[in-house]
């Protein structure tokens, strides 16, 4: 008797297309809001991994995921750089041993699955809500990305795509523990942790209003710089200017990553 194996679908793998530009005319290469859209639908179907482009030799790579070579191919039906005239085009699976592990090959959710997309805001709660976007506005640099005079609520950015900033300031009318709880934590540790261009201007400007350094710029053991500052309700912030770990290896950046999250604690 044949044993058979057990039904079911099979798990996806990963598959690499590989194009090769080579001599082929740029012109006849595929608009770039058409290979968006080929991307945006993998994505939406839960099959982008990874795109970019070659440099050696110059081209474009694909990763999607796909259960087998017959569904890769289905897949790239509608890719883009198929239907141009170039140098060279592969389909492979992807091989971490031969292909190197340059991508997560831990696999993410597809859409819908409840995957966090992005940071949008984090809450500071402040006594003086008027007193505090004037700080965070001429002092830090950020800018008013939503606010409603009616409920108070006020969202501060320092750019577009960024995680902004919500200045509550606690009201009565909120009803107890709420309140009280919410007064409680102005004037404590954010865990917050900026970056900037020079730690030292910054540390002038603070001071240039008046504002308290609680921790003045000093070096750090991985190599930038850092200081430590409090807004007019005293939360307190770190600020930091990237040193030699910038430009280092994976290794040294997440040491000094590591040394920035330990001295939040």
């Amino acid at each position: 008797m044949t044993s058979r194996s057990t039904p079911g679908r099979r798990p996806k793998r990963i598959y690499l297309r590989r194009v090769e530009t080579g001599a082929a005319d740029p012109e006849t290469w595929p608009e770039p809001h058409v290979i968006r859209d080929f991307l945006a639908r993998l994505d939406q179907a839960g099959r982008l991994v990874g795109h970019g482009p070659l440099t050696e030799p110059p081209g474009d790579f694909l990763l999607f995921r796909a259960r087998e070579g017959d569904e890769a191919r289905r897949v790239l039906r509608t890719d883009p750089w198929a239907k141009v005239a170039v140098g060279r085009y592969e389909l492979e699976e992807w091989n971490p041993t031969s292909l190197g592990t340059g991508v997560n090959l831990d696999l993410p959710p597809a859409r819908g699955a409840g995957r966090l997309m992005l940071l949008q805001r984090i809450a500071v709660v402040v006594a003086d809500q008027e007193r505090a976007i004037r700080f965070y506005r001429d002092v830090l640099g950020f800018e008013i990305r939503a606010q409603d005079e009616e409920s108070g609520y006020v969202e501060l950015a320092l750019g577009k795509g960024t995680a902004a900033l919500s200045l509550v300031a606690p009201h009565p009318s909120w009803g107890e523990p709420y309140y009280s709880e919410a007064r409680s934590r102005i004037g404590s540790r954010t865990g917050i942790v900026f970056q900037t261009d020079s730690v030292a201007a910054l540390q002038l400007r603070l001071e240039k209003v008046g504002a308290l350094v609680t921790e003045r710029e000093h070096a750090e053991p991985w190599g930038g710089r850092a200081l430590r500052f409090t807004d007019p309700d005293g939360n307190e912030f770190l600020a930091f200017e990237p040193g030699p770990m910038a430009t280092a290896g994976p290794v040294a950046r997440a040491r000094g990553a590591a040394a920035l999250a330990d001295a939040e604690r």
